[in-house]
């Protein structure tokens, strides 16, 4: 059977739509994920150690657990999803002696990890490093 080119061309066209009109959904994007940080109480000790200057006799550390974090860390878009682990820098200024006040103060840090290494370090979490 021969077809006439028009007769063709309506068939060509009949193909491509039934194929472009996939019911599939798009799949969505696999996110790779670094390993959790193993030694990150130590990291984050050692960067306050050699970032804050002068004595720090009354620091105290508050650091939480590593939480699965949204930014990719490794400098691209399609990077490797890191860990975030929230931390208190607390630090206290007069005695115990209940005679004077005791005044604490305190920041949020927010350390981003690629397995064991520091990514970066963010005054709030929604920031990504």
């Amino acid at each position: 059977m021969i077809l006439k080119p028009a007769v063709a061309l309506v068939s060509c066209i009949a193909l491509l739509a039934a194929g472009c009109g996939s019911s599939s959904a798009p799949s969505t994007p696999q996110v790779s994920r670094a390993p959790a940080p193993v030694n990150y109480e130590k990291s984050i000790v050692n960067y306050f150690d050699l970032t804050i200057r002068g004595p720090q006799r009354n620091r105290e550390l508050d650091i939480g657990k590593p939480e699965p974090g949204g930014c990719p860390v490794g400098g691209h878009v399609t990077s490797q999803r890191g860990w975030v682990v929230p931390v208190i820098y607390a630090t206290r200024s007069g005695q115990l002696t209940g005679k004077e006040a005791i005044n604490i103060t305190g920041k949020a840090y927010y350390f981003w990890f690629r397995e064991d290494t520091i990514y970066g370090v963010t005054p709030r979490p929604e920031l990504c490093p």
